[in-house]
């Protein structure tokens, strides 16, 4: 767009998007001209836009606690079958990080968020 002395600029507007596959998106524009958008994507409000988002988030959060727990319960079943075989404490802990800071790091278990 043109930047001309003393003719004023019209106000930048955000468009939210939903995409078929559920992706989420938001795009500034300026002027008339809206985007040409993809086939079956589709414009939503913002409020559409902030629960869906916040839908997905949700589903992130649950699905990586999730795997962390499996994780979790990975390293403790490994740390028992290695003291059944008659592994020393110690180094089954090691060999098998149970226990250990990945047990401890509220980053990865969320008890810090």
């Amino acid at each position: 767009m043109l930047d001309i002395p003393g003719l004023p600029l019209p106000e930048p507007a955000t468009r939210y998007i939903r995409f078929p596959d559920g992706v989420l998106g938001r795009i500034t524009v300026v002027g008339d001209l809206e985007p040409e958008l993809p086939d079956g994507a589709k414009y939503v409000t913002q409020e559409v836009y902030e629960e869906l988002r916040a839908e997905l988030r949700e589903q992130h959060d649950t699905r990586v606690a999730e795997m962390l727990a499996a994780e979790k319960d990975s390293r403790r079943q490994q740390y028992e079958d290695l003291r059944t075989a008659g592994i020393p404490e110690a180094t089954a802990r090691a060999l098998s990080g149970h226990g250990g800071p990945l047990d401890d790091d509220s980053a990865l278990t969320g008890a810090g968020s």
